[in-house]
């Protein structure tokens, strides 16, 4: 959710990434990200967490305070997950998105093994003049763990030999998904050639090429900056969760920033999607079933699209405080249960039947966001931005 208007940081290099781009990633992530670091605890009337097992890294830098990010469970029990430290940086920079590259560090992919509960050794993506964390993971269907940066690279690791492949994608690549034939597909906040300065999708061969690219509508007076895409094969459709950026000179002067999504129909033809409802987060099982979190009326909730038959919804809240917290991410589990994992520690386990269970974690750092939960049989493990934490409670 946006609440701030954005303000532009001069001086940044974004990695080589052309000034004017940089202009315009720099006002976005001040924008989309500004205020959720410094957002207020909420009082959610759900039970704590039980079993709770904190587990915190070695930190991957001394100078600066890395934690965890979206994550995505992988083969062999392994929670995937990127480490950056963006928040840090950018307090440690009064405020400046671009704090993160003022400072040489680590590229890593954190690894938690889910089955023992315990750390395994990171990934080391990056080369010795990387300066951005790793913002998304993705393990594709090659085996090979994909990942984002934003300001730098985006890449592929073999996690049995370690070898990495630094991919030609583009500027500010942000989250990833699975694409058609195979493909993976990757958002950008902003491209050179985009029209207007828009953020589009691609997806790409695990070659690195761009095989195919789709672009997105924006509000009149707005561009658009895309994060979440997920692809509905049976339809041929692309979803994107997307925040709409007020351009400066737009023709009705200034405006607050929007969270509308963009749909885009088997013809290509892109439309924005005005809230409410307003989707926060959408996601594919293996089954093909669509899952996104929808906040409407102060109630969040969960649209379950199956391959063929009527979508339906699911209450999982009714008095969700959009103000002041986020559904930050869906898991589907290999048995069929819905994890959606909010900023606050929130957590909402959907099973086949619609039955949905809740908890609260603990927030050990008041300022730490929660970001991926996954299911390994009866225990629940979730990224927390706070430190590279992953905390572990059972199941509800």
């Amino acid at each position: 959710m946006i609440t701030r208007s954005a303000n532009k940081v001069r001086g940044a290099t974004c990695g080589g990434t052309p000034e004017r781009l940089c202009l315009l990633l720099a006002s976005v992530i001040v924008a989309v990200l500004g205020c959720a670091g410094e957002r207020p605890e909420p009082a959610p009337a759900f039970p704590r967490a039980t079993g709770v097992s904190i587990h915190v890294a070695h930190a991957p830098s001394s100078a600066e305070r890395y934690c965890a990010w979206y994550g995505a469970e992988g083969s062999g029990d392994v929670l995937y997950f990127g480490e950056a430290a963006f928040w840090s940086a950018k307090a440690k920079a009064s405020g400046d998105p671009s704090g993160d590259l003022q400072q040489l560090g680590p590229q890593q992919i954190g690894r938690f093994d889910l089955a023992e509960e315990q750390w395994l050794p990171p990934l080391e993506v990056g080369t010795p003049e990387s300066r951005s964390g790793v913002w998304d993971v993705l393990e594709g269907d090659d085996g090979e763990v994909y990942f984002t940066t934003f300001f730098e690279s985006a890449g592929s690791v073999q996690p049995a030999s370690g070898r990495v492949r630094q991919l030609d994608l583009g500027g500010a690549t942000n989250e990833l998904g699975h694409g058609p034939d195979g493909t993976v597909l990757a958002s950008r906040y902003g491209t050179g050639t985009a029209e207007a300065g828009d953020g589009d999708v691609i997806a790409f061969d695990r070659d690195g090429r761009i095989v195919r690219r789709w672009p997105l509508a924006a509000r009149d007076g707005y561009r658009v900056a895309p994060k979440t895409p997920l692809w509905d094969a049976l339809r041929g459709e692309l979803w994107v969760t997307a925040d709409q950026l007020p351009i400066a000179d737009g023709p009705r002067g200034a405006r607050p920033p929007r969270q509308d999504a963009v749909f885009v129909d088997a013809s290509g033809r892109a439309r924005v999607l005005p809230e409410p409802p307003e989707l926060l987060f959408a996601a594919k099982g293996a089954d093909g079933v669509l899952y996104r979190a929808e906040a409407d009326q102060r109630a969040l909730w969960l649209t379950v699209v199956p391959p063929r038959g009527e979508a339906r919804r699911v209450l999982l809240d009714r008095e969700f405080a959009d103000s002041l917290d986020f559904a930050q991410d869906i898991q589907v589990a290999q048995d069929g249960r819905v994890v959606v994992t909010r900023w606050s520690g929130v957590v909402h386990v959907v099973d086949r039947d619609d039955h949905v269970r809740s908890i609260t974690l603990p927030r050990p750092d008041p300022t730490g966001l929660y970001y991926t939960g996954v299911l390994h049989g009866e225990r629940l493990c979730v990224t927390y931005c706070a430190d590279v934490t992953v905390v572990c409670v059972d199941a509800p």
